[in-house]
């Protein structure tokens, strides 16, 4: 192995990767990301009406139409002080994964709760 020399280290190639069923890559030529807000129950009233209501089936159409609707990213608060929000976030995020027209993109966590 003496005449053989190590192989060179490739370049870094700085980019913040993100995933869901499909990458992202974010760097400096990235014009904006498209956060997809409505499944924030502290930023969307009618969100909030269906997760208190334990409408889980209807609140997954509203995230599903923020990826039809171009979000290349979903942000997801249950921050809500008449909801278990670990429960609601817990159920919420599990019923999202066995969804692949929406866990294609990246899930934001949104929470004040550090549990």
């Amino acid at each position: 192995m003496k005449s053989v020399a190590p192989r060179p280290v490739p370049p870094a190639d700085h980019k913040l990767r993100l995933s869901g069923l499909e990458p992202m890559n974010i760097d400096d030529a990235s014009l904006f990301v498209n956060v997809g807000e409505r499944t924030n129950v502290t930023g969307s009233k009618a969100f909030a009406r269906l997760v208190l209501n334990g409408q889980y089936d209807e609140a997954l159409v509203v995230a599903r139409q923020q990826v039809e609707n171009g979000a290349q990213m979903i942000d997801v608060n249950m921050d809500e002080a008449m909801l278990d929000s670990r429960a609601a976030m817990v159920r919420f995020l599990t019923l999202i994964a066995s969804e692949p027209d929406i866990s294609r993109v990246p899930i934001m966590i949104d929470s004040s709760n550090g549990r």
